[in-house]
């Protein structure tokens, strides 16, 4: 882990821990933190604040903010963070009210149902609706499949969610509660809400307004078997983007949402012609049918850190299916300059009709005699394993390898990159996937 990224969570974890520790300091309740009944009653109450702090920490994560990129090495890398907190804030606040019942089980279950049963108490119903409505958009994010825009919609209600869980830990102190939590309680309240709100509204509302979006018309659309290729040129300032690199993209179409979606860049740095590859996936790539010459697009970016940088080593770049985007720009940026060191591109697709740019990589490996290419189909030769790389590459040390592909061929490659003793700061991935 790089030592940014090392610090950025041991932030959030100060952050979100904060609350415990004022809990600890000076709540009349952690005077007396002994026995049963005040045991549970004060983790419900330091696993709430500490879920209620996560939550709001994954409002500013979703800003798509460039100094938190930068912090972690990537906009994917900071969506995974914010998967991660997002788990943790569902999970410390499920504690929170399971905990505050388990105090008056088995002695007063009418009191326990209070916590758990709506009541007449609206201050705990609120954060029942919160719970509940928690637990419903996490399950529908995670366990459910349905489509991009649709789920982009529900994961709106998340801000509600949270005014709800707000109003909470405001009421529940005014009207239901009356032991002291702790001294300034009122203030973290305060702070946590306008926290989780500033990062629900700028992404909802004011992010479109201050944030520079690039417009582009397309100029030229190529469907092939299962991919789209579409090329883009602007319309006044173009975007500066560095190889490898990924952006949002919002089609101008009256026959598809407005709705952005990331996708890799396949141009080389800076280039005025802008270039993606979108393979037919789901509802609304498989739409793009509907796009002409003249639409226009929205441009969001650039983000993503998923390039190769000149050192002392060898490159492998291993893509798999679609996720030789990136690595088309990449090729592009070593044309007409010289490769110091080898560079191994591993191509794997099931079919041999789904190969995308291989006259660049050829042409490439024609004028670089330190460029080399495997092409691999599946159905042909069945799965791509690290024996049938070290049998292109030669000795795995000493090299850097960047995995771009579906989930699971990276997952098994950097697995077993580990299994040979790769360092993980040598073993690059992109992990942001299309929901």
């Amino acid at each position: 882990m790089r030592l940014k990224t090392f610090f950025g969570w041991i932030i959030i974890f100060i952050l979100s821990f904060l609350p415990a520790v004022a809990w600890f300091l000076s709540s009349s309740d952690a005077i007396n933190f002994t026995g049963y009944s005040s045991i549970t009653h004060g983790l419900g109450e330091i696993f709430g604040l500490i879920g209620m702090s996560m939550f709001a920490l994954t409002f500013i994560l979703s800003m798509r903010l460039k100094w938190i990129e930068k912090i972690f090495n990537g906009l994917d890398k900071v969506y995974i963070v914010h998967g991660v907190l997002g788990g943790l804030a569902l999970f410390f606040i499920l504690l929170h009210p399971i905990l505050l019942v388990l105090k008056f089980v088995p002695s007063n279950f009418n009191l326990a149902a209070k916590y758990l049963l709506p009541s007449s108490a609206w201050s705990i119903n609120l954060g029942i609706i919160a719970l509940l409505g928690l637990i419903f958009l996490i399950v529908l994010t995670l366990f459910t499949k349905i489509r991009y825009e649709r789920w982009k919609f529900s994961h709106k209600f998340l801000g509600l969610v949270f005014m709800l869980a707000i109003a909470h830990i405001f009421l529940v102190r005014m009207f239901f509660v009356t032991d002291g939590i702790f001294e300034g309680y009122y203030i973290y309240a305060f702070v946590v809400s306008l926290i989780g709100l500033i990062g629900f509204f700028y992404t909802l509302f004011v992010k479109r307004i201050i944030l520079k979006e690039f417009r582009y018309e397309i100029s030229h659309i190529n469907s092939l078997k299962n991919v789209f290729e579409i090329t883009m040129i602007p319309k006044s300032t173009p975007l500066k983007y560095e190889k490898g690199q990924f952006a949002f993209f919002e089609f101008k179409n009256r026959s598809l949402p407005l709705e952005s979606h990331p996708f890799s860049i396949a141009s080389k740095s800076n280039s005025r012609e802008l270039k993606i590859f979108v393979k037919k996936l789901g509802d609304f790539t498989s739409n793009l049918d509907v796009l002409k010459i003249g639409d226009e697009v929205d441009i969001e970016g650039p983000y993503g850190k998923f390039s190769y940088t000149k050192n002392n080593r060898d490159q492998v770049w291993i893509a798999g299916g679609i996720g030789i985007t990136p690595f088309l720009g990449m090729a592009q940026e070593l044309q007409n300059n010289k490769i110091e060191n080898k560079v191994y591109l591993i191509y794997t697709v099931k079919e041999g009709s789904e190969f995308v740019g291989k006259e660049i990589f050829n042409n490439l490996a024609s004028e670089n005699k330190n460029f080399k290419c495997l092409y691999w189909i599946s159905n042909q030769k069945g799965y791509l394993g690290l024996n049938n790389i070290s049998k292109f590459i030669g000795n795995l040390k000493d090299k850097e390898y960047f995995l771009c592909g579906p989930a699971a061929l990276k997952e098994k490659i950097m697995k077993d990159l580990k299994e040979e003793k790769i360092s993980k700061n040598n073993i690059h991935e992109e992990t942001f996937e299309l929901k």
